[in-house]
């Protein structure tokens, strides 16, 4: 949601027109260069005129853009506005309604894995206090209201009880069983933050932070810049062969080439009759992005065509690795489920669909899914296009 990235670089096609609607692009580095640079005062232009400090906001996605080596197109400039109008309003800093119930009911639920040391293992870890702070932090999660209220206060139980944990001898060992193999730092419900909701995992492995803490980054986010820069390279900062700009918000929202390799899925579920659901991963993955040691539906289904069509298992998994790089696209196992379903059907090989993703969040109001999401921020892209 490494869920919740591009408006990117490739060979060049021919020229197109950015329709203010259409939202149709080849996504050709050569081709975006050929389209008109905005400056400040018309990107100001395509923020909402209801919007606060329009200029402070144009001048950070300006900084965000030239921070990857891209100019502030049309196309580029809506499509960084649609996702933060789409994801926060314009808030660098977002605030979530019933926060204090959505975290002490996440809490319960979590800890109710305890069974009936849940209560007093629950009430032990909330009645302490961060160094220098009056509030118990049972008093502060009454107070909280923003993602970052809250991930402070997860930083700070972490950081309080780093070594020993609170309680008696068997509250303590409740909660190692609890967090198993990780640490209080797995509590932190807050996985996404910023204006543009980037992934903390995808800001924390960007270039150039390895030396950065987690609380470092998390912070950065925090700020009206961080924010947009991190979302819009997380956005535009990666190549594909898109013909449709809402494939980049599917892929916003899903993980990087979800929309792409949805469409690989698709062609493979029906060459090898597996019931596949188009999720856009062949792998399976951690919360930090990292493939698991397990094999999917999805992998499971490879091996029986490599297997089928003279592609080795060891071939199958180094392809399957690469499947969030441009590069997928030169594999064995590419081309030749592409290849296989073009002569079963005589038809053109698709390069993407929107990837079948549900999303569940206690911030959403009823079950939504990557489709939804696209489609919204593509209508404010539209809205955004309109201004021209």
């Amino acid at each position: 949601m490494e869920k919740r990235t591009p408006i990117a670089t490739l060979a060049a096609l021919a020229l197109v027109f950015l329709s203010g609607l259409s939202g149709c692009v080849t996504h050709t580095e050569d081709v975006t260069n050929q389209a008109p640079v905005l400056d400040e005062a018309a990107v100001v232009n395509h923020i909402p005129p209801h919007i606060k400090d329009r200029e402070g906001w144009a001048e950070d996605i300006i900084g965000a853009l030239a921070a990857i080596s891209k100019t502030p197109t049309a196309e580029r400039t809506c499509a960084v506005i649609a996702v933060i109008q789409q994801e926060s309003g314009f808030q660098k800093n977002p605030t979530v309604s019933n926060l204090p119930q959505i975290v002490r009911k996440g809490l319960e639920e979590k800890f109710s894995k305890l069974g009936m040391l849940a209560t007093p293992a629950l009430a032990a870890l909330l009645s302490g206090k961060a160094p220098g702070s009056k509030q118990s932090f049972s008093e502060r999660i009454d107070g909280l209201r923003s993602e970052r209220d809250l991930d402070r206060m997860f930083r700070d139980i972490s950081a309080t009880y780093k070594g020993k944990l609170p309680g008696t001898f068997a509250i303590a060992g409740a909660l190692s069983m609890l967090l198993g193999r990780g640490s209080l730092n797995d509590l932190n419900p807050v996985t996404t933050a910023g204006s543009m909701q980037v992934k903390v995992a995808f800001a924390r492995n960007y270039k150039g932070n390895k030396d950065l803490t987690d609380s470092d980054v998390r912070e950065q986010l925090y700020t009206r810049a961080g924010g947009v820069r991190y979302g819009t390279a997380r956005l535009i900062d990666f190549p594909a062969k898109y013909d449709d700009i809402i494939y980049r918000f599917a892929d916003y929202n899903a993980g990087m080439y979800t929309s792409r390799n949805a469409a690989f899925q698709s062609m493979l579920s029906e060459l090898t009759q597996a019931n596949l659901t188009l999720d856009g991963d062949i792998l399976a993955y951690d919360d930090d992005g990292d493939p698991k040691d397990f094999e999917t539906n999805t992998l499971k289904a490879l091996l029986a065509f490599g297997a089928a069509n003279d592609i080795s298992a060891w071939t199958v998994h180094r392809d399957a690795r690469r499947e969030k790089e441009e590069d997928f696209e030169e594999t064995d196992s590419w081309k030749a489920v592409r290849e296989a379903w073009e002569k079963k059907t005589n038809k053109k090989a698709p390069y993407a669909i929107i990837p079948n993703v549900k999303l569940n969040s206690p911030k959403l109001m009823k079950t939504r899914s990557t489709e939804w999401f696209a489609s919204s921020v593509k209508r404010h892209y539209q809205a955004c296009r309109a201004r021209d």
